[in-house]
This record gives structure tokens, sequence and C-alpha cells, in this order.
């Protein structure tokens, strides 16, 4: 079956069309999520510089656990020389999200001027409540 001209033209313009309203059907996650994220973010660095080995603990999810992540070994991470090792903040933060799962890139900063180690916190929303499920040194 051969297609005329005017098929194939409404076909090619048809393509992009469809692409355009499959991409607009998926709704874009909520902007109310970015203070929600910005807590637990707040949560876990004051956590973190207080050596809050719990407070960390309640800010991670159960699956961080099933993979090798805990309050331990992040804080050895943060602090591998525990006598000469200080913390400031995770700074230059950048994070994206969807629905469920939010990757948040910043350093681990020792003081202002520190140019700090990259880390990736990844988190994930379990029944309406973000926490980290893991925590990576690149």
């Amino acid at each position: 079956m051969k297609m005329n001209i005017r098929q194939e033209c409404f076909i090619i313009c048809l393509f992009p069309l469809m692409l355009l309203l499959f991409s607009c059907s998926r709704k874009n996650p909520p902007r109310d999520e970015i203070p929600v994220i910005k807590d637990l973010l707040g949560r876990f660095e004051r956590a973190v510089k207080e050596k809050n080995a719990p407070g960390i603990d309640s800010l991670m999810s159960a699956g961080s656990l099933e993979l090798g992540y805990s309050s331990r070994r992040i804080l050895s991470e943060i602090y591998p020389d525990s006598v000469k090792s200080t913390f400031y903040t995770f700074g230059k933060r950048s994070f994206a999200y969807t629905k469920d799962i939010a990757s948040v890139d910043c350093f681990i900063m020792a003081d202002s001027t520190d140019s700090g180690r990259p880390v990736e916190i990844t988190l994930v929303k379990s029944h309406d409540m973000w926490l980290i499920k893991r925590f990576d040194l690149k």
C-alpha cells in the first residue's frame, strides 16, 4: 500500500505533536518539595556537625542500611581523622528531584575557604517523607 504525499506529511507533522503531548502529560514534581528537601539537608548537616549518630540514623531510609550505609560510615568518611578533621558545611549544593527520588551534589567543606571533597547524596521519598538512601564520596 502506497501513501500519497498528504498522508506522509500528516504523519510527519503528527509525530512531533504526539511527542509534545506525551511529554506535557507527565507531571513535573511539585515545587513545594524543595523546602522539604532543604530542611532534610539542614537537619543532616546539624547532626553531622554534632557527630550525632542517632540523629543521622533517624534521617536514613531502611534501604540505606541494606546497602551498607550507616551513621558510623558517614561520620568516618566526613571525619577521616577524628582528631584533626573538621566539618563546616555541605557547600555548593545543587540538586535535582523527581516525584520520589532526589540527587544532591555538594562538597564537604572544612571551612568557608575550603574547596571541599565532592559527595553525592541520594534521597528517596517513602510514605511522604524524604530520607537519605546513599552517601557517596566521588
